[in-house]
């Protein structure tokens, strides 16, 4: 997806069609400018990875969408805007946001009220708004930046060619060239971009008056532009900008699932924020397992490593990804997993990659699951040899606080290793 959209002060938006994930819509009619963007733009581009919303017509000519494992917002061109709800987090979406991104803020429980019912935007709004409180209260960085302009005194340097162009031979102004102590900075760009699309898209009333109070703070010593992912990509923090890390991992996410299309003439505006839940459950099984295995000495975790060990038909190698491989102090490979942000029961395809991991690996195989109320557990052999284990992460199970829920499912992810590691 692009990552550019409006920068705007509007009221947060309504939405006219509501889904959770992988619900279909009612009929509705559909305009051949929505069509459009939702075929090219939503679900096209180079980092496509399948269809982000489905779409399909009836017999009546009617649209009929169906969510896929993307949440968010998206407003199409003279059509609808469509809400994707997560489901399978229950109340604790905003508690799995911030433990997949590994933020340390310590402050949104208390000062930032987040309800059941609330979206994935506002969600990750709330996580958002209390790390960037955190960041204002620290100071926000400063960087010199190269200057030039016309000067009444003296500053740094003259530029000559500039002084003969454009000063007569009595001048009345230096032209210089000089280092200035600035807030402008492309770190502080990169925060009040980010600041400015969640602004556009939360729903939540307290946290768009939060975001906004942020967003005025930062414009008087900050310019409001578009900042690409290439630019946030690139930035570097140092030991008096490391308090950034959270918020600006935030606000790359932010940025890097955003969209905002041409406008055509006479067209309403368009944008769209959709993130792949699939992606937050895999960070999610992989800190979790990490976590549990900092107790093996000389054990470590592989996240998404490539394998081209399987023959295919025509002794063709075929690549292999699986989200996390765990070594032993040996470089044996002694569990190989796969995270699937699924609420129901698994596909036939699902056991197939698995299999085919695992006889790669020469290892036991866990699919992880969200919360299914327990429908998706089970256990199988695969090849006579190995053990596949398919569990459920408590992803919704009713906790008081963000330290039990992190106790809850690391326990829960311990207690699996344990026994799939103890039977090899």
């Amino acid at each position: 997806m692009a990552s550019s959209v409006p920068i705007t002060e509007d009221d947060v938006f309504e939405a006219d069609i509501e889904l959770g994930e992988y619900e279909a819509s009612d009929p509705f009619e559909l305009s051949e400018a929505a069509d459009r963007m939702l075929k090219q733009e939503v679900n096209g581009g180079d980092d496509r990875q399948g269809e982000r919303i489905r779409l399909r017509y009836n017999r009546e000519g009617d649209a009929i969408l169906t969510a896929t494992q993307y949440v968010g917002v998206v407003s199409l061109r003279d059509g609808p805007t469509i809400q994707i709800r997560p489901k399978a987090a229950g109340t604790n979406l905003l508690y799995l946001l911030r433990y997949a991104h590994n933020t340390t803020a310590t402050t949104f429980e208390s000062q930032t009220p987040f309800r059941q019912g609330q979206t994935f935007l506002d969600a990750l709004g709330a996580l958002y708004e209390a790390e960037l409180r955190r960041v204002l209260s620290r100071g926000l960085q400063t960087d010199y930046r190269r200057m030039s302009g016309s000067e009444q005194r003296l500053r740094g340097r003259i530029n000559i060619q500039r002084q003969i162009q454009r000063q007569p031979p009595t001048p009345t102004a230096f032209e210089c060239t000089y280092d200035e102590l600035t807030h402008d900075t492309i770190v502080n760009r990169s925060i009040l971009y980010a600041t400015s699309i969640l602004l556009g898209i939360v729903s939540d009333s307290t946290i768009s008056r939060s975001l906004r109070q942020h967003q005025q703070l930062l414009r008087r010593r900050i310019t409001l532009t578009p900042v690409t992912l290439e630019e946030v990509k690139s930035i570097q923090l140092n030991r008096l900008s490391e308090h950034y890390e959270d918020v600006l991992r935030l606000a790359r996410l932010v940025i890097e699932n955003s969209f905002i299309g041409e406008l055509e003439a006479g067209s309403s505006a368009s944008f769209a924020m959709l993130v792949n839940m699939n992606t937050v459950f895999e960070n999610a099984v992989e800190r979790a397992i990490r976590t549990t295995l900092s107790e093996y000495e000389g054990w470590r975790v592989e996240p998404q490593e490539k394998t081209q060990s399987l023959l295919t038909a025509g002794k063709h190698k075929m690549t292999l990804k699986p989200d996390v491989t765990v070594y032993d102090e040996a470089e044996t490979v002694r569990l190989t997993g796969d995270a699937k942000w699924k609420t129901s029961t698994p596909s036939n395809a699902d056991f197939y990659q698995m299999t085919s991991y695992m006889l790669a690996r020469d290892s036991p195989g866990m699919l992880f699951y969200p919360d299914c109320q327990g429908d998706n557990e089970t256990q199988a052999q695969v090849a006579d040899q190995y053990t596949l284990t398919v569990a459920e992460l408590p992803t919704a199970v009713d906790v008081g606080s963000y330290e039990e829920f992190i106790q809850n499912l690391e326990q829960n992810v311990q207690s699996l290793l344990q026994s799939i590691l103890a039977s090899t």
